[in-house]
């Protein structure tokens, strides 16, 4: 009796075709089943790729082997990458596809969620994750990377600091001295700015600069994705949330999270079904272990 000999399974093609795990190869088939599109993977493995100008590159050349006007879906495990990379791949897929589906089973972070930003759906497992779009700079000093954010918040922490310092000064001495307002306020006014002015001193313009165009551009990109999808106050309110009201840059935002934010949330949220979540089981073993860049195909063994 001949015994089957199992197929082996590779994602892309050309000279960045590569062979993945025969399960997850499967498990990716059987998930193209249960939505009825043919999917792609973008699978970056921390280590060894991001969105970045290569990762452009692969998906502009392929794109003359997508279907014009037929959407398809996108599998994503990514930690992120550039901004700019992000919404040209978006853009490109909603410009010659028609659209697309954002598949999220553990997790699409940074510019992988602004990427997903631009999908007509993000099917996102009960634990995946999408997170912040604050930019990441590398900061030459502590040889790491840093959000931008830090810098524009600091500012904005100092001035808070420095307008409730003159609220409690003149209150302790109008209370202690009960002399009149416009005799204290000079005095408080001085004192609260020799007092602040050494911490205002650190603060380099041009780099707070950089920072702040950064974090716009992240911002922008983010509003142009959204819409048309929301009007363009309800698309500016969530990419300003995305970008300034978490506290570190590896928030979690799960989907219900994503659903609900600044009142409106992301009308494209929806979650995967029992036998879609099934499949997702399968593959999770994979994620972040695995760089897969394309559509997968089944070849038979000799």
């Amino acid at each position: 009796m001949l015994i089957p000999t199992p197929s082996r399974y590779f994602a892309g093609e050309g000279q960045t075709r590569r062979e993945i795990p025969a399960p997850l190869g499967k498990a990716v088939l059987e998930l193209e089943q249960t939505l009825a599109q043919s999917i792609w993977l973008l699978f970056n493995h921390p280590t060894q790729a991001e969105f970045d100008d290569s990762l452009r590159a692969q998906f502009f050349a392929a794109r003359n082997s997508l279907a014009a006007n037929c959407p398809i879906a996108v599998l994503i495990d990514s930690p992120g990458g550039q901004a700019k990379t992000a919404y040209q791949i978006a853009h490109m897929l909603k410009t010659h596809c028609g659209g697309f589906t954002a598949i999220v089973p553990r997790y699409a972070k940074s510019a992988a969620t602004l990427f997903a930003l631009g999908a007509d759906e993000i099917l996102i497992s009960r634990y995946g994750e999408l997170g912040p779009l604050d930019v990441q700079m590398l900061d030459p000093d502590r040889e790491a990377y840093v959000s931008a954010l830090d810098e524009v918040q600091a500012l904005e922490r100092l001035q808070a600091f420095a307008m409730d310092v003159v609220d409690k000064t003149m209150m302790l001495l109008i209370s202690r001295t009960a002399k009149r307002t416009d005799i204290i306020l000079p005095i408080v006014l001085r004192f609260v700015a020799e007092l602040v002015r050494p911490l205002f001193e650190k603060i380099d313009v041009v780099h707070y600069n950089s920072s702040s165009r950064l974090l716009k551009v992240a911002e922008e990109y983010a509003v142009r994705l959204l819409q048309p999808r929301l009007t363009e106050d309800q698309a500016k309110a969530i990419a300003r949330h995305l970008v300034e009201k978490y506290p570190e840059h590896g928030f979690f935002i799960d989907g219900e999270e994503a659903s609900k934010i600044e009142g409106v949330g992301l009308p494209t949220i929806t979650y995967p079904t029992d036998d879609q979540v099934r499949i997702m089981d399968v593959m999770m073993p994979y994620l972040g272990k695995t760089t897969a860049i394309g559509k997968v195909t089944e070849v038979p063994r000799p």
